[in-house]
């Protein structure tokens, strides 16, 4: 069971410094709906925080109107995900009838954004969903979801008040010589570290992730291994030595 922790600031300052292997996605429901969505995430058994913002699209009405949608009726989460997660996240709200839509995110600059997206078999979902900004650069109440046993660092940038008073501070220096390793030593030894990372490693990480994000669309194994996603990457992972089979295996068991 996960805690969870507010705070205000975005959610883009709250990532901030996370690595590459999570996913961004955007959950639609009814608003009634929120408090039974609420009381189960905090059950999902994830490994690393979640973190999430309820968007409020007050300005925006009338544009979403126009796309077919009531906003004032609808509940739209938006959270940042590890990749490996997702499909643990989403599993109980596929069962009960969460689907992904294929509904595009348009925020004011009229491009839209790389988002997954997940709805509530009772919400509206429309073919493209204007919102009069970015989402993940507004200001409001956000969410760390906390696994068990664990802590995050706060990676939000501190808000100084420039009234505060400032304190010098003495700090002695050491004379002392600290012998530093060469920059070119240090170059090579990148090289060498990352020469190390093989092939092979890189595709099960792919094939990790495929299969986390097929499950999240709701497929059991056999169709996993039947999709033409899966089916690419776990070629070119066999030609590696890859055991794709035992991967798939222990990912469903």
């Amino acid at each position: 069971m996960a805690r969870t922790e507010m705070k205000r600031g975005t959610l883009k300052a709250m990532t901030v410094g996370l690595d590459n292997d999570r996913t961004r996605v955007l959950l639609l429901m009814p608003r009634s709906h929120r408090p039974d969505y609420e009381s189960k995430i905090d059950m999902i058994a994830h490994t690393e925080t979640v973190h999430s913002t309820y968007l409020r699209p007050r300005e925006g009405k009338d544009a979403i109107r126009e796309s077919g949608m009531e906003p004032d009726d609808h509940s739209f989460h938006l959270i940042d995900i590890a990749t490996k997660d997702l499909g643990v996240w989403m599993q109980d709200l596929i069962k009960q009838g969460w689907n992904r839509t294929n509904m595009e995110i348009v925020p004011s600059s009229d491009k839209a954004m790389d988002l997954l997206c997940f709805a509530h078999p009772s919400s509206t979902v429309v073919e493209r969903l204007p919102l009069p900004w970015n989402p993940f650069d507004v200001e409001g109440r956000c969410y760390n979801h906390i696994p068990d046993g664990t802590t995050i660092t706060d990676t939000t940038p501190e808000v100084v008040d420039p009234s505060d008073e400032v304190v010098e501070e003495d700090f002695s220096v050491s004379s002392e010589i600290v012998d530093a390793e060469p920059v070119e030593e240090v170059v090579e030894n990148t090289k060498v570290v990352l020469a190390e990372t093989s092939a092979s490693e890189l595709l099960e990480e792919e094939v990790r992730r495929t299969i986390d994000l097929l499950r999240a669309d709701g497929m059991d194994m056999m169709q996993v291994m039947e999709h033409p996603k899966f089916a690419e990457v776990s070629e070119r992972a066999g030609a590696a030595n890859v055991d794709v089979w035992t991967m798939v295996v222990n990912t469903f068991q």
